[in-house]
């Protein structure tokens, strides 16, 4: 926190309740005084109900934490589940009552310190699409994933694999594959 302004990622470290008190109390008694990092602060509310918003009407795909799926199932929201073992295969589907499906990949992560995945879907070859820097558990050994719900109620059966990858200065090296039998709905 600078003398005239709160920083962005202070601020975001305050509306997730992550500061301790001090800072609290002194972030409490800047913004009763700093319009501009008043504002900037409903910016950052305005974003994250924007994002809950699209993520509650599946348009969001994202690496999560295992916290993350359980809020979403202290919420009430129906969470299917899938875990994957080390470079290994299921055979999933979308219920008509699930909300969200989840994907437990299991990976050997000591020592990583950066994640990238890779998606392959069989009814688009040659088009991986990549998704750089996600979170992870490295303590659990695994990494976990909540499809754009929108996007998978409308597919058809097909494959979809998934490559982690780790990254370092060194270049980037294979942790595991994961292949997902998808079967359509109905």
């Amino acid at each position: 926190m600078s003398a005239a302004h709160i920083d962005r990622d202070t601020l975001t470290d305050y509306w997730l309740g992550d500061t301790d008190a001090e800072a609290t109390e002194s972030i409490d008694a800047h913004l009763m005084g700093c319009d501009a990092c008043g504002a900037q602060l409903d910016e950052l509310i305005a974003l994250a109900r924007g994002v809950r918003a699209a993520f509650d009407h599946g348009e969001v795909r994202a690496a999560v934490t295992g916290a993350f799926v359980e809020r979403l199932e202290a919420a009430g929201r129906q969470v299917h589940e899938y875990r994957v073992p080390h470079n290994g295969s299921v055979v999933c589907s979308l219920a008509p009552g699930d909300d969200q499906l989840i994907s437990r990949l299991d990976a050997p992560l000591a020592g990583v310190t950066r994640i990238d995945a890779e998606f392959a879907y069989s009814f688009a070859p040659g088009r991986p699409e990549r998704l750089r820097d996600i979170p992870f558990d490295a303590a659990g050994g695994e990494v976990l994933f909540a499809p754009k719900m929108s996007f998978v109620r409308q597919l058809s059966s097909h494959d979809f694999v998934v490559r982690l990858l780790a990254v370092d200065d060194s270049g980037e090296r294979e942790l595991g594959r994961y292949t997902f039998h998808h079967q359509a709905a109905g």
